[in-house]
């Protein structure tokens, strides 16, 4: 699943609010806090409760970043596994940002969560995207 959004700003700031980690809960609809608890060259861990379907989540992620053109994450929760490629790349306009999502439930929840998760998603992977790009224009 893909999804792409125009952020009305320069790439090189877009990216690096998007790399500010323990601010996504400024932007983040669905992330509560997020504390970066590794890092090793450009790999960073954060650590982040999540609120997904109303119930609150304690997520771990490693986080690839190629400034100042992506980052690649892989995380989990206790009932999913996810793999995310944020794309920034130049537009007239600003900046365009492409977010990539596989989201994996484990065992036996995929039977009740897989038939609705695409587009679940998809939806909350755009309205993060919306907020996002809300916030960084915002910036001063």
């Amino acid at each position: 699943m893909e999804v792409s959004y125009l952020v009305k700003a320069r790439r090189e700031t877009v990216y690096a609010a998007y790399t500010d980690f323990e601010t996504w809960p400024k932007w983040s609809r669905e992330e509560t806090n997020a504390k970066v608890i590794g890092r090793e060259g450009d790999v960073v861990t954060i650590q982040s409760e999540i609120i997904s379907r109303g119930k609150r989540r304690m997520a771990v992620a490693k986080l690839a970043t190629s400034p100042p053109e992506q980052v690649e994450s892989e995380g989990e929760t206790r009932f999913t596994k996810w793999k995310r490629l944020v794309r920034f790349e130049d537009a007239p306009e600003g900046t365009k940002v492409t977010a990539s999502l596989d989201v994996f439930v484990k065992r036996r929840w995929a039977w009740i969560f897989a038939p609705r998760l695409n587009e679940e998603a998809r939806t909350s992977v755009l309205e993060r995207l919306k907020s996002f790009s809300e916030y960084v224009e915002g910036l001063p």
